[in-house]
This record gives C-alpha cells, structure tokens and sequence, in this order.
C-alpha cells in the first residue's frame, strides 16, 4: 500500500517548497497568501503533493469547508468562504434568529489552544468590538467554538486596497487623499481608546463604494496581529512579540520593543507610499532584508520613486515625516495626520467641486463622521450594530420575569439569605469589574500579585480605575504598596486607611511608569485605588485592555525602619542610641522626620544612601550629604531627610533616581 505523500507549499513568486505552511516566503519573502496578477498568471498558491500531481487551493481545505452549513453559538449559520488571511479564514453567516448576512472570522485552530493567546484574545476583541467609527469593520460578537476563535464582523462588499493597487496601479492623489482621510479617522478612534493596530496593510483596508459612488474605506483587524505569536522565537515572544507585515513594520516593531499609536502612523506612511507609487516602501530578496532596511535604510520621496506621476511635494513631505524611523519625529496622532492630508489636499487639488474634494473635507471636518448614513448604502440583509442592540434588549426584557422570580426564590429562602449576606467575600487575585467605587472593590491578600486593567472608561471624560481592599487584623500593620507601569497612561496610585481619614495619593512615574509607597503604617483596613492622569489638551482616558498591570500589597517588620507617614513633629520616627533606621523617599516632596530619644550630648551621625540624592538637616538647619558628621544632639529634637531634587522638576513630571534605594541612618558615640 502506497504510503501518503507529504504536503509541500510552494511559494507564488520564487517557486521555493516547504514542508510547513507558512505566511511569507523564507527565502524572497513574498506574501504566501496572495500573488501579483502577473505570479498568479504563473501558479495560484497551492498545496502540492509530493509524487503527484494533484494540487488543492489552500483556502478552501478541508478544514475550511468542514465549517460549511454548521451552527455555530446556535445563532449563526456558516454559508461561504469569503475569504482567507494568514491568521484565519473569513465565512458569510447569517444570523438565524433575524436572517441578516454577516461576516465571520474563524482564527487557526491552535491558537484557541494558548491559553495566554485565549485570555488576550477575550481582551482584544472586547476592546475593538467598542469600535464605532463609520470606517471601522465593526465587530458584534467574538467567542470560541468548535476548539476555534471566532469574531462576527460587518459584511462589506468590496475590495481590500492591496488587490485595488494590483488591478489599476498606483492612485492619482486627488482619489487617494479621501481614503487616507478615512483611515485616519478610524485610526484616531481606536488609539483614543487605546487599541494600536500593530498590523496596518493594504489588505485590511476593505474599499466600497456609497450609493453616490465614492470611495468608502474600512480598516479591519484591529489589535489582531497582536494574537499571532506562533512563528516568533521564544525569546522574543517572552519580552515582546514581534507582530505585523515586513513591508509596514515600524522600526520598534522590528527590535522588538514596546510599540504606541505611532507605529501605526508609521504603518499608514509606509501604506500610503505604496498607494500613491505602486511599490513597496522598500524591498528585498528575503524578508530579512526588508525588516533591515526599514532599520537602516532612508525612505524614498514618493515623487522621486514614481517621476512620472506627478505627486506634489507637499505630498512628500506628509509621508516621509511619517516614515521617521524616530517615533519622535513622525506625526505624532492620526488626527494630526488627517489634518494636514486636509491641507495638503485643499492647497494642491483645485477642483474643490467634485467629490473627492467634498469628501476629504468632511472626513477631517467631521471627525468621526464622513459620510451621510444614506451614502453608505447599508443593505437591510445585512447585520448592523442596531440590529444586535435591539436583538439582545428583546431576550433581556423576556428575560426579566424569570430573574423576578428567581430573586424571589432566593428572598426567601431566609437562612441562606442571611449567610450570603454575611459571609467573608473570598480574596481575588484577578481584578473583578465593576470596582471603580469603594463598596465595589475587590478584596485582595497581603503579599499576592494581583492583575488589573484600566479598561473601558466610565464616561466620555472619566478614565476607568479599579478598587481594592484589604482587610487587616490587629492593632498596627506597616505595608508597601507598589503597581507596575502600562503602556501609553500615566497610572495613579491612591491609598486610604481606614474609613479614609488619611489619603496618600502617588503620582511621581510618567506614562508606562509604575507606582510605589513604602512601609505605610495602616490600622483597620487598606482602600487602594488605581487610576489614570490625563495630561492637558486630552480629550478622553486611554483605554488599555491588552497590557495588565500587577498590584502588590506587601507586610513589613513593623520595628524594621521607618513608619510613614512621618513628614510632621506629631509623626516624627523615634531614633535610639546604635539603632540604625531604614527608609525610603520614595516621593519628590516627600520629608522624613525623625526625632532623637537619646541623652543630648555629642554623638556622630551616619547617614547613607546609595543612588539615592539625600540631603539631611538638624536643628542647625545646615543641609547636609550623606556622610559622617559629629554633632551636639539635644533629647527630642527633630532630624529632617528629603531629596536634593526635591525642586528640579518645577511644574513637568521627570525621572525620580533611587525611588527605590533606601537611605539608612545610626547615631554612634
């Protein structure tokens, strides 16, 4: 019996075979998902098997027609393929219950396995199913099904902008500025909200057209990329996966590092380089070479690499200041972005009569609208936001006798009633929304890591900020509190004691920086509160689902070092004979006071404090460094530790150096 043979895939371009399906070719580089009409004339992408010459489409496997006719969730019917992309397969389903037509993005099967990949997955779609911008593809439902992730997504007819360059070329600017308007809007939405694309292309640009006959783009797969780690080294994938598509990797994307709304600006130079020239920003034999000019190379002018198009200067300029490899130096929001394609195109494009003109203007000037609900030309087959809401608002009204009679059951039920309502709620070590107010928070343990986000904010205005508290037994507790830094917001941490008689609020990091306070001296209970500081001119809180951050609540020795709060004569630490003391300034404003309970004579003081600026003060009021220093000390008098940079900073926030080094003193004969 003849054995089977293996299945090899064969890159479009180069021919090239490998034994594993992979997403670009490792040898040129090419897009193994998709071909050039002119490599799609030669082959199409196929499965070949080894010995024989039968060859099947990858995207229409039989993985992917396995899926034809079931029922997933109950509720949606999986009609066609649709389409096919290197992280999943796209399906029209109709919604069963009110027969609207809708699209489906089935993701590869093992990443349902990955139960990190799972629980960011969750978050991901969460966030970007909040997404409402009219050039977004808007998500209405996400869940896992058959071992496999799925999103539900807006049905839009049309073609993705790669396949629109392919077929007519590259596009006049007088056509390209609207969309590019467009982009940008839907670009500002999402990063106010805190979703970065990470993978901006052609292909997950969809373009319709409105009943009127324009253009009509809608940016897809937002935050997606980020889910896709199954071809990144461990190493990589342990600090910072690398996600995207070598043609429109910003640079930090490529080393590997922490990326912001600004590497999708720099995703949107490279995009709109290739619509307006035809080519890709840069190229290379293998993917490789591609990643490494984007490290090294200069980005050419648009003009200068299509002479014969006639691309204005100004236009040059637009795409190179976004293809800075400095995230510094490029357009620092899509918003100012798409007010200078305005400008541009109202200085360069003298027809201000047609519709490309009147399009462009309204997608700045209206912001998040940019065209006339009618002119999106909406089919009533097709599933919308609205139709979801008013679905779902029918179950819950139908819904609600049930829940009445189930509170009543419960109501009555008397003993168990009165256990419920007294019993010691469990600690979490998984923050549990809502728990922005107090009687909401989240009962968490001393010494345990706790995992939060600051998600979806509670109004237009008002970031999201979650609520802890911790339950202490005994008369006198001194803790530390600390929370890690998030991507992109400016964290707060606020600590009340008790019934809040006494608030310590901590706001010294900048964006992406943690919080700290040490060794707080708490009675009773500790509220902790973690939340966000919008800097001047913003709008609206970030929102940030994809990047936890961990809060620890930590038992110090009580008699081990310093007590805070300690900055007043009334809580002045007590300083012994030989006793050495330890603490911390871990605040730029923050004074430790410290008060003598020796005899008054002469006695030499040694203050230490390494990576730690310190100065010190006695009663004689000269500032002094870390060091030895013989002094006539009076029984009860005060000596004072404060930072030397306690008034560097003026009115802007700036690194604060030993944060975390603790300063140490003892008074010896």
């Amino acid at each position: 019996m003849a054995s089977t043979p293996a299945q090899r895939f064969v890159c479009p371009r180069c021919r090239h075979a490998f034994e594993e399906e992979c997403r670009y070719c490792r040898e040129c580089g090419a897009d193994m998902t998709r071909a050039s009409p002119l490599e799609a004339a030669g082959s199409q992408p196929v499965a070949v098997e080894l010995g024989g010459s039968a060859s099947i489409d990858r995207r229409l496997s039989d993985s992917n027609q396995a899926w034809l006719g079931k029922i997933v969730d109950g509720r949606y019917k999986v009609l066609e393929v649709i389409g096919r992309g290197g992280m999943g397969v796209v399906y029209r389903v109709e919604h069963l219950r009110m027969g609207k037509i809708a699209a489906m993005k089935v993701l590869h099967r093992d990443l349902a396995e990955d139960t990190e990949v799972l629980a960011r997955f969750e978050r991901e779609a969460a966030a970007v199913s909040r997404l409402h911008h009219p050039h977004t593809v808007q998500v209405f439902d996400f869940g896992n099904a058959q071992g496999a992730l799925y999103l539900l997504m807006e049905y839009v007819r049309g073609q993705d902008l790669a396949r629109i360059i392919e077929r007519d070329g590259p596009m006049p600017w007088s056509r390209a500025a609207p969309l590019l308007a467009q982009i940008c809007g839907a670009l500002q939405e999402a990063h106010e909200l805190g979703i970065v694309h990470r993978d901006l292309k052609p292909e997950n640009v969809l373009i319709t057209r409105s009943t009127a006959g324009r253009d009509y783009a809608k940016v897809l797969d937002f935050g997606l990329a980020k889910l896709d780690t199954r071809n990144a080294p461990k190493r990589e994938t342990e600090r910072q996966q690398i996600v995207g598509t070598p043609y429109f990797m910003s640079p930090e994307q490529i080393r590997g590092e922490e990326v912001d709304t600004r590497s999708d600006i720099y995703s949107f130079g490279a995009l709109m380089f290739e619509l307006l020239t035809g080519q890709h920003l840069y190229n290379g034999t293998t993917a490789v070479g591609v990643l490494t000019k984007h490290l090294t190379a200069e980005p050419d002018a648009p003009s200068i690499r299509a002479q014969k198009l006639g691309i204005p200067p100004a236009v040059d300029h637009l795409c190179r200041k976004a293809l800075a490899r400095d995230p510094g130096e490029r357009w620092q929001t899509a918003a100012q972005l798409g007010e200078a394609i305005e400008e541009v195109f109202r200085e360069t494009v003298t027809d201000t009569t047609g519709p490309g003109q009147r399009t462009a203007s309204k997608a700045l000037r209206g912001g998040s609208l940019v065209l006339d609900p009618a002119e999106h030309g909406a089919s009533e087959i097709r599933l919308r936001r609205s139709d979801i809401d008013a679905f779902e608002a029918a179950i819950r009204r139908r819904r609600v006798l049930g829940w009445l009679v189930l509170i009543a059951l419960v109501l009555g039920a008397g003993g168990a009633a009165a256990w419920w309502a007294t019993r010691e709620p469990a600690t979490v070590t998984t923050e549990s929304e809502p728990n922005h107010e107090t009687r909401q928070a989240d009962r968490i343990a001393l010494g345990t890591v706790t995992t939060g986000y600051l998600g979806k904010r509670l109004s237009p205005s008002e970031g999201d900020r979650d609520t802890y508290v911790v339950k202490l037994t005994g008369a006198r507790h001194v803790v530390s509190v600390s929370v890690t830094g998030v991507p992109n917001l400016d964290l707060v941490l606020t600590v009340h004691e008790g019934e809040g008689l006494r608030t310590m609020t901590i706001d010294e990091g900048g964006i992406g920086d943690g919080e700290v306070l040490h060794r707080r001296v708490v009675e009773g209970r500790l509220v902790i509160t973690i939340g966000q500081v919008m800097a001047p001119g913003q709008r609206h809180p970030v929102e940030n689902v994809s990047d936890p951050y961990e809060l620890r609540v930590t038992e110090e020795v009580v008699d081990a070092g310093e007590a805070e709060p300690n900055n007043s004569e009334a809580d002045a630490n007590p300083l012994a004979l030989t006793y050495e003391l330890r603490g911390y300034l871990d605040a730029r404003r923050d004074v430790d006071l410290l008060r003598w309970t020796g005899e008054t004579g002469a006695y030499i003081v040694v203050v230490r404090a390494d990576g730690l600026p310190l100065q010190w003060r006695t009663a004689d009021g000269k500032a002094r460094t870390p060091g030895e220093a013989r002094l006539q000390l009076t029984k009860g008098e005060l000596i004072r530790l404060e930072r030397a940079d306690r008034g560097s900073a003026g009115g802007a926030k700036s690194p604060l150096p030993g944060r975390d080094a603790p300063w140490s003193i003892v008074v010896v004969r």
